[in-house]
């Protein structure tokens, strides 16, 4: 009999964890325990969903190792003393105290990377979701994911030490669950989590809650969406009108395949390689006539999709200005765009009219963290390498790098993150010749929005990394 991992999680996040969480959340602890009973199968069905990508296995594994300590190899998981599991034992038996407080803020800021890897750019709509079924603030309900993520992670790790699990097995594993998480799937969250496109086997599990709202039994798990089905991200998939693209795909492969056999077997490897397009074919165009105007031309909405991203570059390009060449006092010269901020923070340093002031900032353009994480990514090497340039043209000038997210989750979570990231900004600086005494960064988190919140791209534009003169 298959172990419950939803079950072993709901043991560790007791009565006592509940009600320490829900006073420093400030909701009641009915709502936060409804909202927690929405969240877990929640999490857990992205596990779920993870396991079955190209290497989401590997990327478990390393979730799973900030709680635990993994060894592949052996294809053991250990639990060290004082792990998560013991941190919610010693809070569910212990007195509200400000230790408690901070062992809490400890797990939500572990959770907050869980969250984006599972959820990226969804996280926002999930935890909207979560919000409106539970009763309580979205940002309440974002914390209460990041509480779940390392919960069922350090669950999961335990259960694949006990069983010898490596990391090949792990994909069997999870997917033994997705019966317990359809029945433990709330149906009035499940109809709210259908809304959300791009959902992969999550939307499918909320879906079948819904349609089995009126049921006496639930849907059994036989009917859940197979884990080894091709599931896309919202990137691929905006609308239930994708769903003809895995067989574009694959049509395009067999057609690859057709001149591929044309040019080395000749007439009748091509007649085969036709009758098998031809096969899919059909079959593509049966799987797509139900899924709306925008699976009738695949060719053409693919050339439409093509055509928007272009479109996208080719704006964000436009918005900052064509690349120039401007010459530095030192004689070095950079290759900019007119609005980047570099020539903005050139012309602000070289103004002798505009005085150093607390209030005159310059966003990064092309700075690129890992989700949920300080990691700098190698597309962000131009603009540091530029910055470090104008340091070394300026030796009299100093920066302050300031660091900033959206209000999504917890507000300790997010400045700390932002002050994270502003410091890894200026270590890649420092790397570059530039003395630390001339640098300072500074997470704000949430605090000074450019944007509104409301919207995603609003959010989008309040993630950020500025810097501001700080001497000159």
């Amino acid at each position: 009999m298959n172990t419950n991992l939803l079950d072993l999680a709901k043991g560790y996040l007791s009565k006592g964890v509940v009600e320490r969480v829900s006073n420093m959340l400030g909701e009641s602890e009915a709502n936060t325990q409804m909202t927690l009973n929405g969240t877990l199968p929640t999490i857990l069905s992205q596990l779920v969903q993870k396991s079955s990508e190209p290497g989401g296995s590997s990327s478990i594994m390393d979730l799973i190792g900030q709680v635990t300590t993994p060894n592949r190899a052996a294809g053991d998981v250990i639990e060290p003393a004082g792990g998560i599991l013991g941190q919610l034992s010693n809070l569910a038996g212990g007195s509200a105290s400000d230790a408690s407080a901070n062992q809490i803020n400890s797990l939500l800021s572990m959770g907050l990377g869980v969250v984006s890897s599972l959820f990226g750019e969804k996280a926002g709509g999930v935890a909207s979701a979560l919000a409106s079924y539970g009763g309580v603030k979205q940002s309440s309900a974002s914390s209460l994911m990041s509480l779940a993520g390392p919960v069922l992670l350090a669950v999961l790790g335990r259960k694949m030490a006990d069983e010898g699990t490596g990391v090949s097995g792990l994909a069997g594993l999870l997917s033994s669950q997705t019966g317990a998480i359809q029945g433990a799937m709330p149906t009035g969250l499940g109809t709210l989590l259908s809304r959300i496109p791009g959902l992969g086997l999550l939307g499918g599990l909320a879906g079948s809650a819904v349609a089995g709202a009126g049921a006496t039994v639930r849907q059994p798990a036989a009917s859940i969406p197979p884990v080894s089905s091709p599931v896309y991200s919202d990137d691929d998939n905006r609308g239930s009108g994708n769903r003809w693209l895995p067989w574009l795909l694959l049509a395009l492969g067999v057609l690859g395949l057709f001149f591929l056999l044309r040019s080395c077997n000749g007439d009748k490897a091509k007649e085969t390689a036709s009758a098998t397009a031809d096969s899919i074919g059909t079959a593509a165009g049966e799987a797509a006539s139900g899924m709306g105007a925008a699976a009738d031309s695949a060719g053409s909405a693919l050339g439409a999709a093509m055509d928007s991203a272009g479109s996208a570059v080719s704006d964000a390009a436009a918005k900052l200005g064509a690349f120039f060449k401007r010459k530095l006092p030192n004689g070095i010269e950079l290759n900019i765009p007119e609005l980047g901020i570099e020539n903005q923070l050139i012309t602000f340093i070289e103004d002798t009219s505009k005085p150093v002031d607390k209030t005159t900032w310059f966003n990064f353009n092309n700075l690129l963290f890992d989700t949920g994480k300080s990691t700098l990514q190698a597309g962000s090497d131009k603009e540091l390498d530029n910055i470090a340039e104008i340091l070394k043209a300026y030796p009299n000038v100093n920066l302050k790098i300031g660091g900033y997210t959206d209000n999504t989750g917890s507000a300790a979570v997010n400045k700390k993150l932002s002050q994270d990231r502003a410091e890894t900004v200026m270590n890649g600086i420092i790397k570059r010749g530039i003395a630390k005494a001339r640098l300072e960064a500074e997470g704000y988190g949430p605090e000074h929005p450019v944007a509104s919140n409301d919207t995603e791209a609003g959010r989008q534009q309040n993630r950020r990394i500025a810097v501001r003169v700080a001497k000159k």
